[in-house]
């Protein structure tokens, strides 16, 4: 799942986010609109503040989520 995505089923706003996942606001909006790829440190943290709902792996790799499993 995308964050965006995330954000629209939870009915999160950005700056909440970011602040849930200890991140800027500014960096959750690069990371929106596929400005900026995070560490992985930083996917890992995306990944608690979501529940796992957002995958490392998904954050990380994102070209490698066309939904077929590997």
């Amino acid at each position: 799942m995308l964050i965006k995505e995330y954000l629209e089923d939870k009915k999160i706003g950005v700056s909440e986010f970011a602040r849930l996942a200890g991140l800027k606001q500014s960096y959750v909006s690069l990371l929106l609109h596929q400005k900026r790829k995070p560490s992985a440190p930083l996917a890992l943290r995306i990944e608690q503040a979501t529940g796992g709902a957002v995958t490392l792996r998904e954050l990380l790799f994102p070209e490698n989520q066309t939904g077929d499993r590997l």
